[in-house]
C-alpha cells in the first residue's frame, strides 16, 4: 500500500512542478531552468530536478549538457526505485516477523529498513513498538525463568503440590512452552502417584493394626512389609515390624506347643500333654491357658477314674506305635480293644473309623490295580489282531484309572502313532489340495495381522475354493471383511479432511502442499480416484506452465556425484511464483536424502533437501522454489542434484510457475 502511494506522489510532484513553472513564468529561459534543475538535483529532489531539466530540453532541443543531467537524474531515480523495493522486502520481511511474535529478528529488519529511509514514519514507530515488546517479553521471560525455577527446586524436594502449581503459573505466561508443559505433567503425574501410594500406605497400615489387635502377627507383618515397600525410608516402619517379628517368633513358638499340648490331651495321653502345656508356659509365663490345662490334667491323673482307665490307656499307646510303624490292621485290633474297655470314647471310635477307611482304600487298590492290568491284557489283545483303534480305547481307560502308571501311557502313545502313521498314508491324495489351503490361510493370516484386508480377503476366498465350506476359513473372510468396513468407515473422517485441505491448497495455488494432502489420502487406500486424478492436474498445470526444461530423457546420477544443470535467467516477476517439477525413480535398495542447490556465476545462492522413498516407482517432486528468498532476489542460472547413497534416474525435470 505504501509503494502505491509512494510511486502516486512522484507523479503528482512531477505534475505540479510543470505546472508551477508554467504558472511562475509563461516562457522560463533554459538557463533560469538549468539553474533551479540543478538546485533541486542537490539537494537529492530527483523527481524535481527531472521536470527542469526536460522544461529546458523543450527550449533548447537535443542540448547535450541537458541530456546529460537529465539521463544521470534519471539514473538516480532508478537507483532510488530498486533502494525503495529492497526498503519494502525489508519492511515485509520485519512485519511478517512481527505477525509471527518473533521481535529480535523484526527489529533488525525494521533498522534495516530505516537505514534505507530514516525519516520513514511507519518504520520509526515499528521500531518503537518492537522494541517495547522485547523489552516487556524480557521481563516475562525473566519472571517465567523465576517460578520455573522455583519448579524445579520443589521438584528436587519431591514436594510435588507446590511444584505443579509453580509450573500451571509458568504455563499461565508461555502455555506452549513444551519444556514447562512437559514438567508439569509429570510434576502433575507424580504427585498423583503420590497421592495413591499415600493411600494404599495409609490404607495397609489401618489392615495390620486390626491384625494386630487379633494378635493375628504374620498377617500383621505382611501388610506393615507392603507399606514399608512404598515408603521403604519410614523409620517407625521399621520398628514397628522388628517388634512384631519378635512378638510373633513367641507367639509361634506358643502355638506350636499348645497345638501339640492340646492333640496330646484329645488322645488322653496326659503326662505328655502335661509336658507341652509346661513348655508353653516356659515361652508365655503368665499365661492362663496353659496353667488351667495342667490343673485339669492333674486332677484327671489324680482321679480314680483315671487309675481304671489305665488299661484303656495302654492299648492306645501300643496303638498309636503300631499306627506310626504302618501296621495298620494290628493297630486297628488294638483301638478295638480299647473302646470294648471304654466304650463310647470318642478318641477311639476315630481312630477306628479313620483305620477302616485305610483298610478300605487299600483293598479298592487292589482291585483298582486288577481291572488296569485286565484293561492292559484287552489292549494287547486288540493290538494283535491289528484293531488298533479298540487297543488304544482300552489302554485309554488304563491310563485314565490309574493315570501315575507309565505303561498304559507309553501304549497309548504307541498306538496313536501307528495309527497317525496309518492315517497319513489314506491322506496323501488330498495332501496337495490341503497344502494349497494351508498357503492361503497362512498368506491370509500374515495380511490381516498386517491390517492388509482387502488381500487377506482375497486369500481367505482362495482356501474355501480348495476347501469348500471350511469353518475356519469361512470366519476368517467374515472377520477380514468386517474389519475391512470398519477400516473404511473409520478413514471416511480422515480422507475427508486430507481432502479438503488438499482443496484449500491447490485453491490457494499452493501445489506442493496441495499434493502433500492429495497423497496422504490416496495412501488410505480407499478406493477413490480422485486424489491421483488432482496430482495429475496439478501435475499438467505446471508442465503447462513450463518456463525451463532441464531434463526430458531420462538421465542417471550415481551416489554421491553432483551433476549441474544450466538455465537462462527467469524473468523477476514470475520468480516468486516458480516450482521444481521432478520425476524421479530410485536406482537403489534403501531410501536415502538428495541435495538440491542452486546458484549463478557469483557462487550458490541457496539449497534444500529430497526424501527420495525406497521404491521402484516414478516419484513425481514438487518443490515451490519460489517461496526461498535468494531464489526471487537473485539472478539464479544453474541447479546442482547430488543423491547421497543412492543411485537415482531422473526422468523429467523443469522450473514452471503456478496459474
Amino acid at each position: 500500500m505504501q509503494k502505491i502511494i509512494f510511486f502516486t506522489l512522484m507523479i503528482l510532484g512531477s505534475l505540479f512542478i510543470t505546472n508551477n513553472i508554467q504558472a511562475q513564468d509563461a516562457a522560463p529561459s533554459y538557463q533560469s531552468l538549468m539553474t533551479l534543475g540543478d538546485k533541486e538535483f542537490n539537494n537529492e529532489e530527483y523527481i524535481k530536478a527531472k521536470s527542469y531539466y526536460q522544461e529546458a530540453l523543450r527550449i533548447k532541443k537535443d542540448d547535450a549538457a541537458a541530456k546529460k543531467k537529465l539521463n544521470t537524474t534519471l539514473q538516480k531515480i532508478r537507483e532510488n526505485s530498486e533502494k525503495e523495493e529492497i526498503f519494502y522486502q525489508h519492511i515485509d520481511e520485519a512485519d511478517n516477523h512481527y505477525n509471527n511474535g518473533d521481535f529480535e529478528k523484526a527489529l533488525v529488519s525494521y533498522n534495516k529498513a530505516k537505514k534505507l529511509f530514516p525519516k520513514d514514519n511507519y518504520v520509526s514507530e515499528q521500531i518503537q513498538i518492537v522494541t517495547q515488546k522485547i523489552n516487556d517479553e524480557k521481563d516475562k521471560i525473566a519472571s517465567f525463568n523465576e517460578i520455573v525455577k522455583i519448579a524445579d527446586t520443589f521438584m528436587s524436594q519431591n514436594k510435588y503440590t507446590e511444584a505443579t502449581l509453580q509450573y500451571k503459573s509458568a504455563l499461565e505466561l508461555y502455555p506452549n512452552h513444551a519444556a514447562t508443559k512437559e514438567k508439569y505433567n509429570q510434576a502433575k503425574a507424580k504427585k498423583e502417584e503420590y497421592d495413591r501410594q499415600s493411600a494404599n500406605f495409609e490404607q495397609l497400615k489401618r489392615e495390620a493394626n486390626e491384625f494386630v489387635l487379633r494378635k493375628k502377627y504374620a498377617e500383621a507383618i505382611e501388610k506393615y512389609q507392603e507399606a514399608l515397600n512404598i515408603f521403604p525410608n519410614d523409620s517407625d516402619l521399621k520398628e514397628l515390624i522388628n517388634s512384631l517379628t519378635i512378638k510373633k517368633d513367641i507367639s509361634d513358638r506358643y502355638n506350636s506347643k499348645i497345638n501339640e499340648a492340646d492333640s496330646l490331651y484329645l488322645e488322653k495321653s496326659y503326662e505328655k500333654a502335661k509336658t507341652a502345656y509346661n513348655e508353653a508356659l516356659a515361652v508365655i509365663p503368665d499365661d492362663s491357658y496353659s496353667s488351667d490345662m495342667i490343673s485339669r490334667i492333674d486332677e484327671t491323673l489324680n482321679s480314680e477314674e483315671y487309675k481304671s482307665l489305665k488299661s484303656y490307656l495302654s492299648l492306645i499307646e501300643e496303638a498309636k506305635q503300631l499306627e506310626s510303624n504302618d501296621e495298620i490292621d494290628a493297630a486297628l485290633n488294638k483301638y478295638q480293644a480299647a473302646l470294648r474297655l471304654n466304650k463310647g470314647d470318642e478318641f477311639a471310635t476315630q481312630k477306628i473309623d479313620y483305620m477302616t477307611n485305610i483298610i478300605n482304600n487299600r483293598n479298592k487298590e487292589i482291585e483298582l490295580n486288577a481291572q488296569y492290568a485286565t484293561l492292559i491284557k484287552q489292549g494287547d489283545d486288540c493290538i494283535s489282531k491289528e484293531d488298533y483303534y479298540s487297543a488304544l480305547d482300552y489302554y485309554t481307560k488304563a491310563n485314565e484309572l490309574i493315570p501315575n502308571k507309565t505303561e498304559a501311557k507309553e501304549k497309548k502313545e504307541n498306538t496313536q502313532k501307528h495309527i497317525k502313521e496309518i492315517e497319513t498314508k489314506l491322506a496323501m491324495e488330498k495332501q496337495k489340495w490341503e497344502e494349497y489351503y494351508q498357503t492361503a490361510m497362512t498368506s491370509a493370516q500374515v495380511y490381516l495381522n498386517e491390517k492388509n484386508y482387502v488381500e487377506a480377503i482375497k486369500e481367505y476366498n482362495k482356501a474355501l475354493r480348495y476347501k469348500e465350506n471350511d469353518s475356519a476359513a469361512s470366519q476368517g473372510l467374515k472377520n477380514a471383511t468386517d474389519l475391512n468396513d470398519a477400516r473404511l468407515a473409520s478413514l471416511a473422517a480422515e480422507y475427508k479432511q486430507y481432502i479438503s485441505n488438499a482443496d484449500v491448497q491447490f485453491e490457494s495455488k499452493n501445489y506442493d502442499k496441495a499434493i502433500d494432502f492429495y497423497t496422504k489420502a490416496e495412501a488410505l487406500n480407499t478406493g477413490e480416484t480422485y486424489p491421483s486424478e488432482m496430482i495429475n492436474r496439478i501435475s499438467e498445470i505446471l508442465q503447462t506452465n513450463r518456463l525451463e526444461q532441464l531434463v526430458d530423457s531420462s538421465i542417471q546420477i550415481s551416489s554421491n556425484q553432483t551433476k549441474r544443470f544450466i538455465f537462462n535467467q527467469i524473468d523477476v516477476t514470475a520468480r516468486k511464483s516458480n516450482y521444481i517439477l521432478i520425476k524421479a525413480k530410485n536406482l537403489s535398495e534403501n531410501s536415502y536424502t538428495m541435495f538440491i542447490s542452486y546458484g549463478s556465476s557469483k557462487g550458490t545462492s541457496g539449497s534444500f533437501i529430497l526424501r527420495i522413498p525406497n521404491n521402484q516407482d516414478v516419484n513425481d517432486f514438487i518443490i515451490r522454489i519460489g517461496a526461498q528468498y535468494k531464489w526471487f532476489s537473485e539472478d539464479n542460472t544453474w541447479i546442482e542434484l547430488t543423491p547421497e547413497n543412492g543411485d537415482i534416474e531422473i526422468e523429467l525435470m523443469e522450473i514452471t510457475k503456478g496459474n
